[in-house]
């Protein structure tokens, strides 16, 4: 109930401020009597404006936004707000046609489209400064309870929610499934009821059990939330969502890959959002030139090969900050990961200078990568760029890592940064990819800026 009015709240205020800006915009607030809709019956503006308020947030309420689960709480699921809106709105403007209302075009799309943004706005907002640090000390959270095929599988997937509180859920029992027949669903009740598990996550292998459509309709009588887990679904962490086909009896999965929209959308965000970035930061960068100079003289800069779209290597850009011969010293440097592991890390790596250690601490090294947007060899929010020797162990899952441009940032940078391991950082990568809204890489951008702030999990 906590959280549910921390959502509800901020909803509702923003749909009446939009109402009265919308309003005011027009009309100016001193004309509440003066200026009336002619629909069946007379009414003012204002009172329209705020008529239309509530239904706003009757009709999000109708969609199962303010819900008590994980997907509509513990999740910033922006297209869960913008279908019932757009549908709220389509519905009001043909109701409008049909009745041959004298409505104002102006100010209803000046009340949806403000109204709209406020709601985002807030939404965002609230979720990264005050539900998501919420879920990270435990004060919110989903109640699931694991069911899988094996002890082992029940361990692993449990360790990996319990790594990413991100994610919202708190784990109160796990239980094996051998078959779904009624003594296994006698100790299912029996489990979910000394729980208080809200929601149940099946793990990969469940479908393939008999009666296992039944269990599913048995959960929704209950009113148990159900997350599934599809068979061979790649890294834990890593699953595409199947939708369902018109006139077909089962499911698909649609392409990673971006639509041509899609992919012009991101570029132009891309563009924009890099020349403006470069611009507001231009007195940052010139500091950074002058300290590295100071510190330890040229270059300023350091490229590196990494491998992009498509699998095409292109040169890095970063600030330099390590001593000028690194790369022929790296031999001379323990790698906490394993002499021979792909990738290599080291919390007090020796080569590491003193304004260097500063600027990886908070990311500011990474902010000639701006340049390789514009040349369009990386993207703003994207997968971790690779370097050369992780692709060539790469197998048929992780390659599709490089149907999309890296990224300056991306869900990696805000789930752990440098402590990541690398099978955790491709699986998020592949998550990104396969569910890719332009609200989420807004989301990452904004999560990305508390991270660096913090300071954590980079060196």
């Amino acid at each position: 109930m906590q959280i549910l009015v921390l959502i509800a709240f901020p909803d509702s205020s923003a749909v009446l401020i939009a109402a009265l800006v919308a309003y005011a915009t027009r009309f100016g607030l001193d004309e509440v009597k003066s200026n009336e809709i002619d629909l069946f019956f007379n009414i003012n503006y204002l009172t329209a404006f705020i008529l239309l308020s509530v239904g706003w947030v009757i009709a999000l309420a109708l969609a199962g936004i303010y819900r008590n689960q994980n997907s509509t709480l513990t999740v910033l699921n922006l297209p869960l707000i913008l279908r019932p809106s757009i549908f709220y709105f389509l519905l009001i403007g043909f109701t409008s046609f049909i009745s041959k209302a004298s409505f104002s075009r102006v100010a209803f799309l000046s009340f949806f489209s403000f109204g709209l943004v406020l709601i985002i706005t807030l939404r965002i907002a609230i979720f990264y400064t005050i539900i998501r640090p919420m879920i990270y000390n435990k004060v919110v959270s989903s109640k699931v309870l694991l069911i899988g095929l094996t002890k082992n599988d029940l361990s692993r997937h449990s360790e990996w929610l319990t790594s990413n509180p991100k994610l919202g859920f708190l784990i109160v029992g796990k239980l094996q499934c051998n078959n779904i027949d009624y003594k296994w669903i006698s100790d299912f009740d029996l489990r979910l009821q000394v729980s208080g598990a809200k929601e149940v996550l099946l793990l990969p292998g469940m479908d393939a059990k008999e009666n296992f459509s039944k269990f599913i309709h048995y959960l929704e009588d209950l009113g148990v939330h159900v997350n599934w887990i599809p068979h061979d679904s790649g890294n834990i962490g890593y699953w595409q969502s199947p939708k369902s086909q018109s006139g077909l009896p089962f499911l698909t999965f649609e392409e990673s890959k971006l639509t041509f929209g899609q992919r012009t959308a991101k570029r132009v965000f891309d563009v924009i959002f890099s020349v403006v970035a470069l611009i507001a930061i231009s007195p940052l960068l010139i500091i950074i030139c002058t300290l590295i100079l100071i510190d330890d003289g040229r270059p300023v800069f350091y490229s590196q090969q990494r491998i992009g779209k498509g699998g095409k290597s292109f040169k890095f850009l970063k600030f330099r900050s390590m001593v000028r011969d690194a790369d022929t010293l790296v031999l001379s440097v323990e790698n906490n990961l394993g002499k021979d592991h792909v990738l290599f890390k080291n919390r007090k790596d020796p080569r590491i200078t003193s304004v260097g250690r500063i600027l990886r601490k908070y990311s500011l090294d990474e902010l000639p990568q701006f340049l390789n947007v514009l040349n369009n060899t990386m993207s703003v929010v994207g997968p971790r760029p690779a370097l050369p020797r992780e692709v060539s162990i790469y197998d048929s899952i992780y390659e599709r890592r490089l149907i999309a441009k890296p990224g300056i940032t991306g869900p990696w940078q805000i789930s752990g940064r440098s402590d990541l391991d690398l099978q955790t950082s491709v699986a998020l990568d592949l998550n990104y990819l396969s569910n890719w809204t332009m609200s989420k890489d807004i989301g990452i951008i904004l999560g990305t800026i508390s991270a660096v702030i913090k300071g954590k999990g980079a060196y």
